[in-house]
Parts: structure tokens; sequence; C-alpha cells
């Protein structure tokens, strides 16, 4: 309990941002990458170039063993049409606590639970869906590539 944390958590404000999407929900979370594929060809099909880094959001209020909801997302800032399961919407500006995850998503666990601690101990409550933003995503979608970078961001606000 004594031990420092390897992870440093930071709070940042965010200006809103264009997002197209596909929301789904999948049995755990390296299941989506249907989702990614998804989106990505019809981002392909219509011409249309992401902005920044590629995230996904998690709809669930709580750790679930199976049925995860979760959308992927990539920032957009074109023109898009909507189809029956992409979704152009923009994200509200917000306050966000984030912290760096630097490595496989097997030890991803220890990134969420150094910032769950954080935020109750530095008195904020969240007030959202938390993104995995994927600064450098990993190879062909594997959950063992050391060389990604995670970045784990929840809305906050002071309690």
């Amino acid at each position: 309990e004594d031990v420092m944390s390897k992870y440093d958590v930071v709070i940042k404000n965010v200006e809103e941002l264009k997002t197209a999407s596909v929301r789904d929900v999948v049995p755990t979370p390296p299941e989506q990458g249907g989702l990614w594929g998804e989106l990505e060809g019809y981002l392909a099909m219509h011409r249309v170039r992401p902005t920044g880094a590629c995230f996904t959001l998690y709809h669930d209020d709580e750790f679930k063993e199976r049925d995860w909801d979760l959308e992927v997302c990539e920032p957009i800032d074109g023109d898009l049409s909507e189809s029956r399961r992409v979704k152009v919407r923009t994200l509200p500006a917000s306050t966000l606590a984030c912290t760096i995850h630097n490595g496989p998503f097997t030890t991803i666990g220890e990134a969420y639970n150094a910032i769950g601690k954080w935020i109750t101990d530095n008195g904020y409550r969240i007030t959202g869906p938390c993104r995995e933003l994927y600064l450098r995503p990993s190879k062909n979608g594997s959950q063992t590539d050391p060389e990604t970078v995670t970045e784990i961001q929840f809305p906050v606000e002071k309690v």
C-alpha cells in the first residue's frame, strides 16, 4: 500500500470532438475487432480520414465479465452521412482524469486500478463513459504487444 504508483494521473480539459462511431455489445473487449473493421471500411468507402487517435468508449457503469457495451470511435472533421450502424456525433467538451499505460492490454488493469484509486482519493467522481485512446495501437489487435501505448480517460468532476 505504501508503494508509489507507476501511473501518473493528470486532469485535462478537452474541447468537443466530432466522431464517427459504431456501438454494440461484444462478449469481451478483445473481441471488438469486427466493430473496427466495420467503421474503418465505412470511412474508407466515403473517403473520410480520421483527424487523430482512435478510441473506444466503454458505456458500462462497472466491470463485467461478459457482454460489454462499447463504441469504437474515430475523430473526424468533415461531413459524413450516417448509416444504420455508423453514427456521427459530437462528444461534449469535458474535464478528464487521464493516465498512460505503456505495454500490452493484458496488463492494462493495473492502469485502471491506479486511475480509479486516484479519482477516489482526490475527491472526484466519474461523470460518463471511459475512453481508451490508442496512441500507439497494438499490432494486428494483439493483446500482448509490448509496444502498445494507451491513454485511459475518465470524465470527472469534483465531489
